[in-house]
């Protein structure tokens, strides 16, 4: 019985932290170097083929790309009880890589290719910390492959759409109580699951005079069905290690990535500016409730249904181009990030979500006539409320830092 009810907490914990997810934004280095303003329709390189298929008709002939953004994270906590986290929430520098195809097969089709990691997190806090219990680790990516299409209409209006075969993977750490009759004795859990599923993506761009560009674009939720092992060991009375299997068991759950919908805009003011604008609305409340299910031996297929309490978030950027000269493009942008997390006492300590700015600082440079190679940095800085709640509701702390630190690299080769 103190199996099963351990497994219950602990899975519930999992997949609720799971299906809360980051979106992760990182799928160009140029674009990064102005907090992703008018991503795709800047042009400066084919990450349209993700952020809005349409943008393909930029980009005559044959052009590659790739690259990636590297992540670290510094995750600040202070409990009131005097505490601090050393290991600060922080796993490996996390790299975030990507790459494109775009191919014009026609005066007016272009085919392309993108393999992203739209979603992923990895945070990692010492077992034993004082809210072990709100989380301890968490790996979570996803791989896209995503195929589209892009049909310029006329000289004012292309459209482009896709279709994204995903697949999802989560590694996932917390302790709990392993009887509610003792709150002293409790276990480590960690749930290993991945699932493979599809969606669809599409795009339109409006190109009223030649400087000037718009771009509307949608990408669907991803329905996952996640199945593989749950494992409980590590019994502990207090601090004191105690005698207790190491037990798997089956688990499964379903979950969805949120739905996107992208406003972009490009203005090439003349040879030496460009100004960008993107409005992003992500549907994260959409997440009501998740069917937790797993298996305990002798007690048949269990269901936890597990309530989410995310809201949708918005993401507001300004950004700007200075094309010094030929070779070398100097890049900048602003932003800010509405946080998922709509009361503090839902916020886990691997996923301490909050608002955030963003500030970036970025570089192209024509290495040769077709070879491009660009260079960014950003951080993204957690403001506003910050606090975390243990179990039982009570706030236990806060994180005075919440902030990300990124720099992208790629290559764009023309054909």
């Amino acid at each position: 019985m103190m199996k099963s009810v351990a497994v219950a907490g602990l899975i519930a914990m999992a997949s609720s932290t799971y299906a809360a997810g980051f979106m992760l934004t990182e799928q160009s280095a140029s674009s990064l170097g102005r907090a992703y303003a008018g991503a795709g329709v800047d042009g400066s390189d084919i990450s349209g083929v993700f952020y809005n298929p349409a943008t393909m008709t930029l980009h005559p002939g044959t052009q590659i790309q790739a690259g990636f953004v590297a992540i670290g994270l510094d995750l600040d906590y202070k409990g009131n009880d005097g505490t601090t986290q050393n290991e600060n929430g922080r796993a490996n520098t996390q790299p975030i890589p990507f790459g494109y195809i775009s191919h014009q097969a026609t005066d007016n089709v272009w085919v392309g290719l993108a393999m992203t990691v739209p979603f992923g997190m990895g945070t990692e806090y010492d077992d034993n910390w004082s809210l072990a219990e709100r989380g301890i680790s968490a790996q979570v990516l996803t791989f896209d492959f995503n195929p589209n299409v892009a049909w310029k209409i006329s000289e004012k209006v292309s459209l482009g759409a896709g279709m994204s075969v995903q697949y999802a993977s989560a590694d996932l750490k917390m302790k709990d109580q392993a009887d509610p009759r003792n709150n002293m004795l409790t276990v480590d859990g960690e749930i290993d699951a991945d699932s493979w599923a599809w969606g669809f993506n599409v795009g339109m761009m409006w190109t009223p005079v030649d400087n000037l560009r718009f771009g509307l674009s949608y990408r669907s939720k991803v329905n996952h069905h996640a199945k593989g092992d749950f494992t409980v060991n590590n019994f502990r009375l207090g601090d004191m290690a105690i005698t207790g299997p190491t037990t798997k068991y089956d688990a499964a759950a379903s979950l969805s990535t949120p739905a996107w919908l992208m406003a972009t805009a490009a203005w090439d003011v003349n040879d030496l500016l460009s100004l960008y604008a993107t409005f992003r609305w992500t549907d994260w409340s959409s997440f009501k409730v998740l069917d937790i299910n797993y298996s305990v031996v002798g007690q048949g297929t269990k269901t936890k249904p597990v309530p989410n309490f995310w809201k949708d978030t918005y993401l507001v950027s300004l950004g700007a181009d200075m094309r010094f000269y030929d070779w070398w493009t100097m890049r900048a942008g602003i932003g800010y990030e509405t946080s998922a997390v709509d009361e503090a006492r839902n916020r886990t300590a691997i996923i301490p979500d909050a608002d955030r700015l963003w500030l970036a600082l970025g570089s192209s440079f024509k290495v040769a006539k077709d070879f491009q190679l660009d260079v960014s940095a950003a951080w993204l800085h957690g403001i506003g409320e910050r606090d975390l709640y243990d179990n039982g509701g009570e706030k236990a702390g806060r994180f005075d830092t919440l902030d990300a630190y990124l720099l992208g690299v790629q290559m764009v080769y023309k054909f």
